[in-house]
């Protein structure tokens, strides 16, 4: 009885003991130490986990992984080739700058998770006793490079010269405006389950960096005029504009965007990203980042081709693609220079806003390598019309804005000539009529550097078949394209394919929820590579080797946030890393 009473003593005392443990204070969320005024923050959950994975996805990709070099390289900093103290499976967070003092991003703090301080101090022969501040100095004897200090269950470590912010921070943290306080729950979150996680301000940077970039940029500018004024007209004239085109472009980016992310997860057969970019409320980035009343691509998914080297899909009644298209006229507008007027770039951009309007659901296609044709690919689509009429009298409008409206101005400025023939009932499949476009470009210059590639792509011009069936829009663009454009009319009659086969199935499923997504997207380099190498300017070599996989993207634009995610498989990097290898092969041969 007496032993029975000492055995539940005993377990009692261990409950506790363990209950004590939970509930004791873990180390605090490193984002809540990392100041919101971070230029960038790299947060690795789990070092020992990440680096793990990390190394399944790298076997058989590289003779080494990456563990044992980091932790080779931390032991050399701390003297220990097992340093003591350190909690290896917790969260390293890298961040900068430091508070106090210039915003000089190179004044970076890192946050190293430890099981105890005092362990971390005494049991490591490079790490110092604290000082009066409760600094300590790491390196070797008389020659530190970096300093540490105690923060919430951490050792913030910085480079020596950098002590005044560690003791800063030492005494009252990051403050109330921190980065956990300044993003939101999502990203919050995703900072603390994603293996690596990797944050960039660029509202900040904007702030800093925007105008050193922008008068860099004027200086380039105004070389390129130089250049011109001196008779070196032609090349030089197109490079300012298209250097005032970027320039416009950056200067979007760095005034409405608020911040980018990227999570990374990796595994033993692919690796997995994530690219947040949000815009600052209210900016006409954040407006175009909202979203729709879709359903997602998922409904026209079954028209994606095996073995394509492309395949999309989108949902055309988000806001983001009527956004991104009025942001791409006004790029194409400053890269032609004194192009079209605003009065035809006013038009181009109405045109196409009612294209979108015509457009109501989902669209998905397929672009295809077929090296014996130029162009050396084949392109066929499928899309929902919420309005065919209007549709087919916006064809009409575009063949003149292509040749001698808005479209064509710009495109003569630079340095293309663009023809659009359109024939309406062409022919007829099925008793549905099927219209035909010639569409070709040719450079104004015969030997100008862009010749070679424009002839590659459009030759005598390209065959493209369209045709509008149960309020859909087929379309074909190749070689065959009357044959395409009869199947795919065959095809919608019948109710459309039943199901998603072959390469871009096992795309979807890397990524969850990507039929569901605002657009999606499969990769194939190798066939990619293939239809490069005929716009070559010299022969490439030619190689045989087989692709089974692809990369998968799908993105979603909401709340004023474009979210893409990425996935690549070991085997598509396997196959890349073979035909790069047999290209080499190829080259040294005589």
């Amino acid at each position: 009885m007496t032993q029975s009473r000492r055995l539940k003593k005993t377990l009692v005392l261990s409950a506790l003991c363990v209950l004590g443990l939970a509930m004791a204070s873990p180390a605090a969320d490193p984002m809540t130490m990392v100041p919101s005024g971070s230029l960038f923050c790299v947060r690795i959950n789990n070092l020992d986990g990440a680096l793990g994975q990390i190394d399944m996805f790298l076997t058989g990709l590289l003779p080494f992984g990456v563990s044992m070099p980091v932790k080779a390289q931390l032991g050399q900093f701390l003297g220990s080739t097992q340093p003591q103290g350190v909690n290896m499976a917790g969260g390293f967070v890298l961040f900068g700058p430091l508070p106090g003092g210039d915003p000089d991003p190179s004044r970076i703090g890192l946050l190293v998770p430890v099981s105890s301080y005092q362990q971390f101090v005494s049991g490591n022969p490079n790490v110092g006793q604290p000082n009066a501040q409760g600094i300590s100095q790491i390196g070797p004897e008389g020659a530190p490079m970096l300093a540490a200090v105690e923060v919430g269950g951490y050792a913030l470590v910085s480079t020596i010269g950098n002590e005044e912010a560690l003791t800063t921070l030492k005494a009252s943290g990051a403050g109330s405006s921190t980065l956990a306080s300044a993003l939101d729950a999502a990203e919050l979150k995703q900072s603390g389950s994603a293996p690596v996680w990797i944050y960039a301000n660029v509202e900040l940077a904007g702030q800093l960096f925007g105008p050193m970039l922008q008068a860099k940029i004027e200086e380039a500018k105004q070389g390129m005029q130089a250049m011109e004024a001196q008779g070196q007209g032609g090349m030089a004239k197109q490079a300012t504009a298209n250097i005032e085109a970027s320039a416009a472009m950056l200067d979007t980016l760095m005034k409405e965007a608020k911040y980018l992310s990227i999570s990374l997860s990796p595994s033993v057969d692919r690796i997995g990203a994530s690219f947040v970019l949000a815009g600052v409320p209210g900016s006409g980035m954040a407006q175009m980042f909202q979203g729709g009343s879709s359903s997602g691509a998922g409904k026209l998914l079954g028209y994606m081709q095996d073995g394509a080297a492309v395949n999309f899909a989108a949902s055309m009644d988000s806001p983001l693609w009527k956004k991104l298209n009025e942001a791409s006229i006004d790029m194409m507008s400053k890269a032609g220079g004194e192009g079209a007027g605003a009065d035809d770039i006013a038009s181009l951009k109405k045109m196409v806003a009612d294209t979108m309007d015509a457009f109501g659901g989902a669209m998905a296609g397929s672009l295809s390598v077929d090296m014996n044709s130029k162009p050396p690919f084949r392109v066929t689509w499928v899309a929902d019309l919420k309005d065919p009429a209007k549709y087919s009298q916006l064809m009409d409008q575009a063949a003149q804005l292509m040749t001698t409206g808005s479209v064509g101005k710009l495109y003569e400025q630079m340095g293309m000539q663009c023809t659009f023939e359109l024939k309406k009932n062409a022919s007829t499949h099925a008793g549905v009529p099927i219209d035909a476009v010639t569409f070709a470009m040719k450079a104004t210059k015969a030997d100008a550097p862009e010749a070679q590639a424009i002839n590659a792509i459009y030759g005598d011009g390209l065959d493209i078949q369209m045709a509008t069936v149960n309020n859909q829009l087929v379309y074909a663009l190749g070689p065959d394209a009357q044959t395409a454009v009869e199947k795919l009319i065959d095809q919608v009659k019948a109710g459309g394919p039943k199901a998603v086969s072959g390469e871009a199935k096992t795309a979807l499923a890397m990524i969850p929820g990507a039929d569901r997504s605002d657009f999606f997207m499969s990769l194939n380099v190798l066939h990619l590579m293939k239809i490069a190498s005929a716009f070559a300017p010299m022969p490439m070599p030619q190689t045989d080797i087989p692709s089974q996989s692809s990369i998968a993207v799908a993105g979603n634009a909401s709340g004023g946030k474009m979210t893409v995610d990425l996935a690549v498989p070991k085997q598509h990097v396997q196959e890349i890393m073979a035909i790069v290898m047999q290209m080499q092969q190829q080259q040294m041969q005589p």
